[in-house]
């Protein structure tokens, strides 16, 4: 992890996070059991941005997450509050020592 420590005051709240296991033969898919819980920092911010397929969703906010994930647009992130909603994008930004954190970036895909 290259992120400094004195950051970690920073991520005061968590999110929880669940990798997918399978899909079944409607599309629908289910993921794993066990999760990994990451400290985060949630920025609400309502932003029109273009997902790599290039439709244009709504993003409703970003969560930072303290260090690296492995995480991407398949996974399920319940918040805090117990809300889930859904991942349009993620982000790692890099300094000089390698990945620094991680940003998932959320909204409502919508149909």
């Amino acid at each position: 992890m290259a992120i400094e420590s004195n950051f970690r005051e920073l991520f005061s709240e968590s999110v929880t996070l669940y990798a997918p296991s399978s899909r079944d033969m409607y599309g629908k898919r289910s993921y794993a059991s066990a999760s990994v819980s990451a400290p985060a920092h949630l920025v609400a911010e309502v932003e029109l941005i273009r997902t790599p397929d290039g439709r244009e969703v709504v993003q409703t906010g970003k969560v930072y997450l303290y260090g690296n994930y492995t995480v991407d647009t398949s996974y399920r992130i319940v918040l805090q509050d117990g809300s889930e909603p859904s991942i349009i994008a993620v982000d790692t930004p890099y300094d000089q020592n390698g990945a620094h954190h991680t940003v998932v970036r959320i909204g409502e895909m919508g149909s």
